[in-house]
């Protein structure tokens, strides 16, 4: 045995041998918890139903208006300049208030006639702004409710400063204490599997959307105490985009007529043999091998989608397979409506989401990875194949391509 593998071997017994810290942690995180077993820690659209729930005061939870009341006297009250006071919501019944979800694409809309009141919600966890989202989303509800009063109020965990200064900016440590006030106060009168509920949804904030101090303690004393156990933990620890790389690798071998193209880890391309012609060649700035059509994993970190791409290097066939996608039926289709320069996709299909990364299970992933490449070799590209046959301009060589140019 080297000193170097004793060295690491006293390095990891140290860690787990005789540590109240850690078993203090793991105490804290394997407590069971609905949420985490239902995969909606970090899931946007999850929280947002949870909470559209709570506000609904029609709903079988029992509170009646108590939550959104509780909540908008709590934001109004730490507002810098808020259109109504939290005394107005205090004596307001909110009772025949209705929540819409994703109502144009608004994640929770509260809607009060009685009151002529407006509350938007945009949710964000793991995503950010884009394409003037908060600016839009008031201007769509402004105008369907012209003489209501809007509060918009934009919720990240660590309440984030919206790009739009006519939002309230919400946190959910915000969220977290106003439901755990409500647990306390109607201690007597809520039923229990309603708390249970509410108190596993705090829980599961406090342990991975907010900081929980006590955890975030725990973690950095036992950091301070075995760094070095832990950074080799880390060195070693799981890669699951290359697993998923690996199986990608696997299954095109495997598969009858297909042939692995140039790949990272982030991008496993592959091609029908049939593909493998100088008639889909003289790409330039994307594959060694020049091919101009490929189809590609896309393995980013968080998703997975299985594209078929036509790439750089001759815009005039790239044109006309965009414009043969756009004509033709499933499965190709365009995402755009006109083609781009280097890159056009015409054929798309997402295999795994966001939440199918949260618990990292790589026998269910795997799984779900099989199924999808089964369901595309079967019922997905022997069409594209068909319709692709039957283009003979496709099959022409490059150059009279460039012969067919306009002048």
């Amino acid at each position: 045995m080297s000193d170097s593998f004793a060295n690491q071997k006293a390095l990891l017994e140290a860690l787990v041998v005789d540590n109240p810290e850690l078993e203090r942690l793991e105490t804290l995180l394997s407590e069971f918890n609905i949420f985490e077993a239902l995969g909606a820690v970090r899931a946007e659209m999850r929280h947002s139903n949870f909470l559209a729930f709570l506000l609904n005061p029609s709903q079988n939870h029992g509170l009646g208006d108590a939550f959104a009341k509780a909540l908008l006297k709590t934001l109004l009250a730490e507002a810098a300049d808020p259109s109504i006071s939290p005394i107005d919501v205090d004596v307001w019944n909110l009772d025949e208030a209705i929540i819409l979800r994703e109502w144009q694409n608004v994640d929770i809309l509260l809607v009060d006639e009685r009151n002529h009141l407006v509350v938007l919600i945009e949710n964000k966890i793991d995503s950010s702004e884009h394409s003037n989202q908060l600016q839009r989303y008031y201007s769509i509800v402004s105008q369907h409710h012209p003489h209501k009063t809007l509060v918009p109020l934009f919720l990240t965990p660590e309440g984030d400063t919206p790009s739009d200064d006519r939002y309230i900016p919400i946190s959910y440590r915000q969220i977290a204490g106003v439901i755990e006030n409500i647990v306390e106060r109607r201690a007597s009168t809520l039923n229990p599997d309603v708390r249970t509920l509410m108190m596993h949804y705090v829980q599961m904030l406090r342990r991975y959307i907010v900081k929980d101090t006590e955890i975030e303690e725990l973690c950095q004393k036992i950091y301070r105490k075995h760094q070095r156990a832990l950074d080799l933990i880390y060195q070693h620890r799981l890669d699951l985009q290359q697993e998923i790389h690996d199986l990608l690798e696997l299954l095109i071998q495997e598969a009858e007529g297909l042939k692995l193209a140039h790949f990272t880890k982030m991008h496993v391309r592959f091609l029908p043999s049939e593909w493998d012609v100088p008639a889909l060649k003289g790409g330039k700035g994307w594959v060694p091998e020049g091919h101009v059509l490929l189809f590609e994993f896309a393995n980013a970190p968080t998703n997975l989608k299985l594209k078929l791409v036509a790439g750089p290097g001759r815009p005039e066939f790239s044109r006309r397979l965009f414009e043969l996608a756009r004509q033709k039926p499933a499965p190709l289709r365009t995402f755009y409506k006109k083609p781009k320069t280097k890159w056009n996709t015409i054929f798309l299909r997402s295999i795994l989401s966001p939440e199918d990364y949260e618990d990292a299970d790589m026998e269910e992933m795997g799984a779900k990875i099989r199924q999808s490449w089964k369901r595309f070799l079967e019922t997905e590209l022997p069409p594209i194949l068909a319709i692709l046959r039957q283009q003979t301009w496709i099959w022409e060589h490059p150059e009279s391509e460039e012969q067919e140019k306009p002048q």
